[in-house]
């Protein structure tokens, strides 16, 4: 039986990160045709019953395990504490690490991406190291560009779009230890074609296939992104849903607000969808639908893609709204955006460069969106078959990426 750790998998509170880590484990167990165990950096909190649910299969085809590091250190200990982190023995028995992405290896989430890469450099002398799925950079900082150019190298790297592909290979002149992937939530989840699950929370929620538009209203502008002025954001996101609600497209139809992540660690999405139902016109409130309850990745697909369209300021949502043959409006705060939507799907068109706090301010994201609705809705049956055939070509590259990680498994 092999033995393979994953890094940032570590919980089912962010839907979309949840959703790339059961694909990987599902996918990677179906690829090489045996029993494996895996071992995640679950934290303490999370419930590993409700993974294996999700994943719909027992211990006998994937035992899960929780890593746990082993010793104490001070914040003073820095450095002791990275090289105990990164001794051989963490990763001695495993056949395999897999860093997870999206974009950890990114400095919009972390200035101290280095310590990462030399932590995995010590331990690709014990196992093969893949980074699945990643969007890696842009680095401006020098110490994570030096450790970029000499330690990649040593990986298996998987992007999951063309521009980062194409940055590694101009700006690092990694090319043989690169090799494109996408991004793994474009790939079916492992009880996806359930449709009993699929009947039970469309029923649990009132909503009917097309009978809907999602808004997901992003915890990201807590943490700096698109405004600082939380009134000025929950506001356009107020006239998105009461312009909609009042338009003749809209008659007979509902809006559901969607709450994708949830705990302070990810962002607590329930708090906007509370926020932003008190703001909606209360003549309007009968044809909304709050989910602000976690229901899981098999549920949230589910309700994402059963719906006419999603405006969504999280990129998973889009992902598995596109997933199901939908069209998705994106508010972009960073270039994965372009590079897995735009460059990768081909939906340039669905994407709103929202990052800015001008556009927030003057009503204009309100404006952009619903002129992008209109798009959409005058163009639905062209846009739902050019969505298909861009996620098919997805997940045959998926299909290619697994290929390879039963290759490098076996030696």
């Amino acid at each position: 039986m092999n033995t393979v750790m994953v890094q940032f998998f570590q919980s089912l509170d962010n839907y979309g990160t949840g959703m790339m880590g059961l694909v990987t484990l599902d996918r990677l167990q179906r690829a090489l045709g045996e029993p494996i165990t895996v071992e995640c950096d679950f934290f303490a909190s999370t419930d590993m019953t409700e993974i294996q649910d999700e994943l719909g299969v027992g211990e006998d085809r994937i035992k899960l395990k929780r890593y746990v590091r082993t010793g104490t250190y001070t914040m003073k200990d820095k450095l002791k504490k990275l090289v105990h982190h990164a001794r051989a023995g963490d990763v001695r028995g495993r056949d395999m690490v897999i860093v997870l992405g999206g974009d950890d290896l990114s400095e919009y989430y972390s200035r101290d991406v280095w310590k990462t890469l030399v932590k995995l450099r010590l331990w690709a002398s014990h196992a093969p190291i893949v980074l699945l799925g990643q969007t890696a950079g842009p680095f401006n900082l020098k110490r994570n560009r030096l450790a970029t150019k000499a330690l990649f190298p040593k990986f298996h790297m998987f992007p999951r779009d063309e521009w980062c592909t194409q940055y590694l290979h101009g700006e690092f002149g990694l090319r043989s230890s690169v090799i494109q992937s996408a991004d793994l939530a474009f790939s079916d989840l492992p009880r996806q074609h359930d449709k009993a699950i699929e009947r039970e929370v469309l029923t649990r929620y009132g909503l009917a296939p097309d009978g809907y538009v999602t808004l997901v209203a992003s915890a990201m502008q807590k943490t700096g992104y698109y405004t600082k002025d939380e009134v000025a954001y929950l506001d356009n996101w107020r006239v998105i849903a009461e312009t909609l609600l009042r338009s003749d497209a809209m008659a007979g139809r509902k809006i559901c607000l969607f709450a994708h992540t949830f705990t302070d660690w990810y962002g607590h999405e329930p708090d906007y969808v509370d926020k932003l139902l008190a703001l909606i016109d209360p003549a309007l409130r009968d044809r909304v639908v709050p989910v602000r309850e976690r229901v899981l990745q098999t549920r949230a697909r589910f309700i994402l893609g059963n719906g006419l369209l999603t405006i969504t300021g999280r990129m998973h949502p889009a992902i598995s709204t596109f997933q199901m043959g939908k069209p998705a409006i994106s508010l972009s705060y960073s270039k994965k955006y372009e590079g897995i939507i735009g460059t990768m799907l081909g939906r340039s068109d669905l994407i709103i460069e929202a990052n800015d706090p001008a556009l927030w301010a003057n009503g204009d994201i309100g404006r952009l969106a619903l002129e992008r609705v209109d798009y959409v809705m005058a163009n639905q049956d062209r846009l739902r078959a050019e969505i298909r055939g861009a996620v098919d070509r997805q997940k045959a590259i998926i299909d290619d990426t697994f290929d390879r990680l039963r290759k490098i498994i076996k030696g």
